[in-house]
């Protein structure tokens, strides 16, 4: 990283959102950054509480197995995913999993045994090269949202809202400059929390519009029709 883009020490990143937390009022529960003990935890929530309705996964009959769960476990080294932690529990009820995303370098799921897992990464970033996120905002460091999940139990309360704020917050507290943000919206409601942020639309992915040997690849999408790509610069 260059000095404009150094992550600030991981016990000042603790203090800033510890003070975001503060600022909000989440009942019976506390912000809490992701960590080595965490993300194990973390991964296995989002494949019980995101990847089992989410619309692409969904669609294939996709499976979150041991090998794309330690992809995840990779993707999320860093630790700066922000999870909701009930204060009685001591579980995960939310989380806005995120990462860091560098100019040059690409996910390479070739590898991967999981054939719809490559399907989806390879309909996610069939248009990477045409949005090139680093070249719009001059930065070789973007922040990478991947999932908004909320627990099953603790859905329809404003959680998801209320997270994603406290998450563009705590971004602007990592350290980098400038602060750039890109995600995607593959249902209705998770484009409508996008945007509701004020974050721009950049590419449209249609699912009618992507098909393989002439056949559409995600069916039975219900009321969502496409993928939508997000950019953010706080």
């Amino acid at each position: 990283m260059t000095e404009n883009n150094k992550l600030r020490p991981r016990k000042q990143l603790e203090e800033a959102l510890r003070r975001i937390n503060d600022s909000l009022d989440f009942k019976d529960a506390h912000l809490e950054l992701s960590s080595d003990e965490r993300n194990g935890s973390l991964v296995t929530f989002l494949k019980e509480h995101f990847y089992s309705d989410e619309v692409l996964g969904k669609s294939l009959g996709a499976e979150l197995d041991e090998e794309v769960a330690a992809l995840l476990t990779e993707i999320f080294r860093e630790n700066l995913s922000v999870l909701l932690i009930s204060d009685i529990t001591g579980e995960i009820i939310a989380t806005r999993s995120m990462c860091l995303a560098r100019k040059g370098e690409k996910a390479d799921w070739s590898k991967s045994k999981n054939r719809n897992w490559i399907i989806i990464m390879d309909f996610l970033g069939h248009k990477y090269d045409e949005m090139d996120v680093f070249k719009r905002y001059n930065a070789d460091i973007v922040v990478a949202f991947v999932a908004l999940a909320t627990h099953k139990d603790h859905r329809a309360q404003g959680i998801a809202s209320k997270v994603m704020k406290a998450t563009l917050l705590f971004c602007k507290e990592l350290g980098l400059s400038p602060v750039c943000i890109k995600g995607e919206g593959t249902s209705n409601y998770s484009q409508k929390i996008y945007e509701k942020f004020g974050f721009e639309t950049i590419h449209t992915l249609p699912y009618d519009d992507y098909k393989k040997d002439g056949e559409i690849v995600f069916r039975n999408t219900g009321e969502n029709k496409s993928t939508k790509c997000y950019v953010k610069q706080l």
